[in-house]
């Protein structure tokens, strides 16, 4: 019986690209320029392919965006017991801009005092197949499909019981709107920022609550513009922060963590990161006096003990030789800073060796450097060092003092500024960049919402 754990595996596919997050330290992200929601031949899953079987990974967690699995719910101001399925569609007909049919939909009924709420999931089949299609062909097995909302809702909702809104930054311009209480997600959407419109979703949400909505989770350093009539209590997050108090990696995603983590074992840790723009300052002075005066304490003694030290070396010296003796000063070296570059560059890996996945290997390690505008590709023919072109001595410098030591190479300015890319790196050695090598992730089983039938009154959405 082994005593590692096997690291599991979550895979999040995007318009562009595809990201691989291993739950273990070092070497936990990957990145490659794949789209899995069209459909892709064998050849173009071949840097996946060999990444996975690199890897020993068999299966994995799926996250969804919440515009291919929209969450809805709908309201009935009676009790029902049941809802037949076509009842459902048709309130979620006008809700999505694709096709729904019974295989593209899952429910559930949630009791109020005096009413019935539907709470529904809309998957995108079309796009859900083609992605399911491409994982087949590389042999993986999905243990679970989750929406972003839904797995950030299984973090906050062991800190939070009560209504809250969540934004969530999915790049630089667009974003993740949900509204959710205890572990359910009730209304889901993407937009594109930094400014929205809330009281439209507030409404809804006074449907469904039976006092208003005032709680609003933004991210931390997101400069978000938040447009209601009615009060809202902002509260801030730090998601690097929150993955690391779960005792998790800090470069983990929030959704991330919400897959790896099934039952938040340790609340308390997080409720100090997920606070109000507005501190209390009040309870923070008394630790604040008591670190000053503890410090106080301890500076003196270890004044008095290198004062008597002192006195007993000047004395040994006066007895010994009176003559006195210069004492060398050593210049401290200061510590060279690296300039920062636009991380938002355009940046091409070749590969010009006949080793696969070089590039994919130098991608992840851009992409770690907080570079996103990354693409590879195989080079026309093959090369026997290891080159990068750019634009400007800004960047070669940059480059140079971080990359070094990983890929050492040879540098020119030669690109022209009406170049596509700002820097291209030609892969022509065998690079010694060092690689994860995770066992076989570990199985989770998801427990199936179950389904109920009936026919209902008329519905207000």
């Amino acid at each position: 019986m082994s005593f590692f754990l096997k690291p599991k595996v979550v895979i999040w596919p995007k318009n562009k690209s595809l990201e691989v997050f291993l739950d273990k330290k070092d070497n936990n992200f990957f990145s490659l320029d794949l789209n899995l929601w069209d459909d892709r031949p064998e050849k173009e899953l071949e840097s996946f392919l060999f990444f996975i079987r690199q890897n020993k990974i068999n299966n994995c967690s799926v996250l969804i965006p919440d515009d291919i699995a929209v969450t809805k719910s709908f309201v009935y101001d009676t009790k029902i017991e049941s809802i037949d399925k076509k009842e459902v569609i048709g309130l979620a007909m006008g809700c999505v801009n694709f096709e729904i049919n019974t295989d593209s939909i899952e429910y559930s009924l949630v009791q109020q005092e005096n009413k019935t709420i539907i709470n529904a999931i809309i998957f995108d089949k079309l796009k859900l197949d083609k992605l399911k299609n491409n994982l087949a062909k590389t042999g993986l097995e999905i243990n679970l499909l989750r929406p972003v909302s839904a797995a950030i809702t299984n973090v906050i909702s062991s800190i939070y019981l009560s209504e809250y809104f969540f934004v969530y930054p999915l790049n630089t311009h667009e974003y993740t709107l949900f509204l959710a209480k205890d572990n359910q997600v009730y209304l889901s959407t993407n937009f594109k920022g930094p400014a929205f419109d809330i009281q439209k979703t507030l409404n809804y949400a006074q449907l469904y609550f039976s006092t208003p909505v005032k709680k609003l989770y933004v991210p931390e350093n997101k400069e978000i513009e938040i447009n209601s009539t009615a009060q809202i209590e902002k509260t801030t997050y730090n998601e690097n922060q929150i993955a690391q108090s779960l005792s998790r990696p800090g470069n983990l995603p929030l959704p991330v963590v919400g897959c790896l983590s099934d039952i938040i074992n340790s609340p308390k840790d997080i409720s100090s990161l997920i606070k109000p723009k507005m501190n209390n300052k009040k309870n923070v002075l008394p630790i604040i006096a008591v670190a000053i005066l503890s410090f106080a304490i301890v500076s003196f003694i270890i004044f008095l003990i290198l004062r008597k030290n002192n006195e007993e070396i000047i004395d040994t010296d006066v007895q010994s030789d009176n003559t006195p003796t210069s004492i060398p000063v050593i210049a401290q070296t200061p510590t060279p800073t690296i300039a920062n570059i636009d991380k938002d560059i355009k940046i091409q890996v070749l590969n010009a060796t006949d080793i696969s996945g070089q590039a994919a290997t130098i991608k992840a390690k851009l992409v770690s450097l907080g570079f996103e505008n990354v693409s590879i590709g195989n080079a026309t023919k093959n090369a026997t060092e290891n080159s990068i072109q750019v634009k400007s001595a800004d960047i070669s410098a940059y480059f140079e003092s971080v990359l070094n030591n990983d890929f050492p190479a040879t540098y020119t300015t030669d690109l022209k500024e009406t170049a596509t890319y700002d820097a291209v790196f030609t892969i022509g050695t065998k690079l010694n960049l060092t690689s994860a090598t995770p066992t076989e992730a570990e199985d989770t089983t998801v427990t199936p919402t179950a389904k109920v039938t009936a026919t209902p009154t008329e519905a207000e959405e």
